[in-house]
């Protein structure tokens, strides 16, 4: 029989955040299902320090970082990253119906490896509280919670020794640039669907990759931990003219982008402006077959003339376009990123199809997925990457399943095998996301375009 709420049956709480999908289960004592949930976020959210909850045998020890996580996203952070309260416009919430913070959580009785516990699940809903994230402080505890293999990483692209800041810089900012420009692994392993600083690091030490805004924060977290003084570059095809600040802001308020895409291209792209020694540097360390740039002096200033930039012609895919680059608001930049964390569901999916991105860019391939549900929609999808091809007379394979025997595929499979293996393991999950936001039935194959 199943027992009502007493203190004789083990407790639980789970705590998950809205936004993310992240969620932490600890042990809770049996009367806290009696406890409003005010005083839970203060016993077991808001505490300086997991270890003391792993110490006390409510928190696994393997569960500890996402507890942190957790903490990062929800709680106020101090400039040394010290938790406070939860971010002022939370909102909790168990199911749909918010809860009242002095008031209990509802508790349901489950059946837990042959035996009965209570349940409280309580859902930290961020959607209200606006661009209120403390930087210093969140990068300062992600940093500090790695801090060996980000120091280990450093070393190794600098060769344990470096003249200056500048080639310090310099020698960092390349080793990001040479990592894979890819989408799959939001597919696989972790299934981040955008990676923040340290995330986009760590994927990088473990021999993955990132896109530009990803690769970028992740050479700012570094440099910043540095002391190095830095600021955010925008930049896009044909986006010539000034920075349209307003209308990218009210973008970032509204999340209305519809007719907006001749604005949306002032940032496509970013990059980071450097002050060392007096003197500004352009860094543009995202590759995709955009050119390494780490630009000084007259050649710096050229592409970042408010009046009469210069453009930069770069080719990531089949064709050229001219980029500009603009100095931006540093509040603009990490505000866009923090959106696309946390505000746009279907973030992965953008970069893939929307950006046109797929699932990587090499040197000399672009792999990306074919989302069809009839023969006709498939023939569409293949006589568009065969226009696309036209041009230079490339070559491409466009296969309705997801393997890579053609003669591309095999290819691409010689000459990145680490990658090839990932994308073939992201199918599933990339399918089941398209299926839930583009409706259920997709098949799913791969063009696989030679540059």
């Amino acid at each position: 029989m199943k027992p009502d709420h007493d203190d004789t049956v083990p407790a639980f709480l789970r705590w998950s955040d809205y936004l993310t999908g992240k969620t932490c289960t600890l042990r809770v004592e049996p009367e806290d299902i009696r406890t409003p949930v005010r005083r839970l976020v203060s016993e077991y959210l808001a505490v300086g320090d997991a270890s003391r909850l792993v110490s006390d045998r409510r928190l696994l020890p393997d569960s500890s970082d996402v507890f942190q996580a957790l903490q990062d996203v929800t709680l106020t952070l101090s400039d040394d990253g010290t938790p406070g309260t939860l971010i002022p416009g939370t909102v909790l919430r168990s199911g749909p119906r918010e809860l009242n913070p002095d008031h209990t959580a509802p508790c349901e009785t489950v059946l837990l490896s042959d035996s009965y516990v209570h349940l409280l699940e309580v859902s930290i809903d961020r959607s209200e509280t606006g661009y209120t994230r403390n930087w210093t402080g969140f990068n300062r505890r992600r940093w500090d919670r790695n801090s060996d293999r980000f120091e280990r990483f450093v070393e190794g692209a600098t060769g344990f020794g470096h003249e200056s800041e500048l080639d310090f810089l310099r020698l960092v900012a390349k080793e990001i640039w040479n990592s894979p420009f890819e989408n799959y692994s939001r597919f696989t392993g972790r299934r981040i669907p955008y990676k923040t600083a340290d995330e986009t690091l760590l994927n990088i030490i473990e021999g993955r990759g990132a896109i530009c805004s990803e690769k970028v924060q992740a050479l700012k977290f570094i440099t910043d931990m540095r002391g190095l003084e830095s600021s955010y570059v925008f930049a896009g095809p044909d986006a010539l003219g000034k920075l349209p600040g307003d209308d990218l802001r009210r973008l970032l308020e509204t999340f209305d982008f519809r007719g907006s895409r001749h604005i949306m291209r002032f940032w496509q792209h970013l990059a980071l402006e450097y002050v060392i020694e007096e003197q500004h540097i352009l860094v543009d360390a995202t590759n995709g077959n955009i050119p390494f740039l780490f630009l000084g002096g007259p050649e710096c200033e050229a592409l970042l003339d408010s009046d009469f930039p210069r453009p930069l012609p770069v080719r990531m895919g089949t064709y050229y376009e001219n980029f500009y680059y603009h100095r931006a608001p540093d509040d603009l930049a990490l505000d866009l990123c923090y959106a696309m964390e946390n505000y746009i569901p279907e973030i992965d999916l953008v970069q893939v199809f929307d950006n046109e991105l797929g699932l990587v860019i090499t040197p000399e391939f672009l792999v990306a997925p074919v989302p069809y549900k009839t023969d006709e929609e498939f023939q569409e999808m293949t006589a568009l990457y065969e226009r696309l091809a036209a041009p230079d007379d490339l070559e491409v394979d466009v296969r309705s399943d997801w393997r890579l025997d053609g003669p591309q595929g095999e290819s691409f499979y010689a000459r990145e095998p680490e990658a090839a293996d990932a994308i073939l393991d992201s199918h599933d999950h990339l399918l089941e996301r398209y299926d839930q936001f583009e409706g259920f039935g997709h098949q799913m194959g791969l063009a696989i375009l030679k540059l």
